[in-house]
């Protein structure tokens, strides 16, 4: 679904708009937000709160949202916080397009739920369809799209105002190539450590490596595929095959790893390809770049806005200086 894809509030932001909000005070009744004298009500949040946890319990389950990010503050209570930061973000937003005449209205949401879900997906039946599985309307879908288009309408004018030297993505790559190299790399997993030094031994007699990894691999998701594991950058990998991108990020195009032990069993890694030149990734560093002068750029926005948030936080911003 696009709405997971649009730009969400990072934890950064967070603590920025907690920061600069003023002092909390919860004695306004039933009022969560002032985002210069447009309040956002406690009635109002919670409708919509409503609708975003049954999307993320239709997608992920009840117990999804009970889980804990860190200790004392559950996924559900994140997304509150998130929510209420989303739609003081969108008042700022709305306010910006109204100054450029580039207000979002409801022909302009319509036309995108069928150009995005309704023909894409078949028709006016399976678009139904979807909006059961979520277990919203579409009165509901509306909002989120609404709200979805005015953050993209928004950052893409701003993108479109900025002029990146050569010289400046470069300078933003140089600083930050770990975030933008990726390596192609395909694996072979066996129980044994006898089993590992076995495949080593026939890989160097000249045996094709995926064809080992589809009949010797106890890995079957990747087996099916030759052992591919897609492309990856540093840090991207979960904890537990963290030493697997290590050694992928070794290699050179081409290369065989010796035997890696995790708690999986023994892996045999090889390098299928790499992508590290500037040239190459010139276009992801420039997006990338554009992101974040546009997060700086709603940091800034909120810094000049008279926003006082009445809604108790469940993390403790006190120490914040």
């Amino acid at each position: 679904m696009k709405y997971k894809n649009r730009v969400l509030i990072t934890w950064i932001v967070l603590i920025i708009l907690l920061w600069t909000a003023g002092c909390r005070n919860n004695s306004k009744e039933g009022v969560l937000a002032d985002v210069d004298g447009h309040l956002i009500m406690e009635e109002d949040f919670n409708e919509e709160f409503e609708i975003k946890r049954k999307i993320y319990m239709s997608q992920y389950g009840e117990d999804f949202l009970k889980q804990e990010l860190e200790e004392g503050l559950t996924i559900e209570e994140f997304l509150r916080e998130e929510l209420l930061f989303e739609i003081i973000h969108e008042n700022i937003i709305k306010r910006e397009l109204d100054k450029l005449n580039m207000d979002i209205n409801e022909e302009d949401v319509d036309e995108y739920i069928k150009d995005n879900y309704i023909n894409r997906l078949g028709g006016e039946e399976n678009y139904n369809d979807y909006l059961v599985s979520l277990g919203v309307s579409h009165g509901d879908f509306k909002k989120i799209v609404a709200r979805e288009l005015m953050y993209e309408r928004h950052s893409q004018y701003f993108f479109e105002q900025i002029d990146l030297s050569e010289e400046e993505l470069k300078d933003y790559y140089g600083k930050n190539k770990d975030a933008f190299i990726r390596v192609r790399a395909s694996h072979i997993l066996v129980k044994t450590e006898e089993e590992g030094n076995e495949i080593l031994k026939r890989l160097k007699e000249g045996e094709d490596f995926a064809s080992l990894a589809a009949t010797m691999s106890i890995d079957s998701q990747s087996a099916i595929k030759g052992g591919d594991l897609g492309y990856f950058t540093k840090g991207s990998m979960a904890e537990e095959y963290r030493e697997i991108e290590e050694t992928a990020f070794s290699l050179k195009e081409g290369q065989v790893s010796n035997l890696i032990k995790t708690d999986f069993g023994y892996h045999i890694v090889l390098v299928e390809d790499r992508v590290e030149s500037f040239e190459d990734l010139k276009e992801e560093v420039e997006r990338a770049l554009k992101n974040k002068k546009y997060n700086e750029e709603l940091n800034k926005l909120m810094e000049k806005a008279n926003v006082k948030v009445y809604m108790d936080l469940y993390r403790d911003t006190s120490n914040l200086q």
